[in-house]
């Protein structure tokens, strides 16, 4: 990851802050460290999220209260948001950094599907 959330801010007013408040509990604060002093973090990709249709309902949250990871490897983890994680997207494959996963069956024919 090149950023890191200790060294992000929110702004309030004419002022910034701190994006985690546990940044400044630290001496010297997260955002006066170097980067390679400060804890590891994870960032969530959309590759893979499973929850029960009940948490939903009881938290208003698909991840609820508790989480448990699902640590994505390489390839299997790359987002998809805008056009330049398109373009990174086919640079792998062409480059056969990547591969996309073989499907077994034929795509869902929804309602709204137009396909014959």
């Amino acid at each position: 990851m090149e950023q890191h959330p200790g060294k992000m801010w929110v702004r309030e007013g004419d002022r910034i802050v701190p994006l985690l408040a546990e940044a400044l509990e630290h001496d010297p604060p997260w955002h006066s460290r170097q980067k390679a002093a400060l804890p590891l973090v994870y960032v969530q990709n959309a590759s893979l999220e499973i929850a029960w249709t009940g948490m939903a309902r009881r938290t208003g949250s698909i991840a609820g209260r508790e989480v448990v990871p699902f640590f994505t490897q390489g390839d299997e983890g790359v987002d998809i948001n805008n056009e330049q994680d398109w373009w990174y997207a086919e640079h792998l494959i062409a480059q056969g950094e990547a591969r996309l996963p073989e499907v077994d069956r034929p795509a869902f024919a929804g309602p709204y599907d137009t396909a014959p």
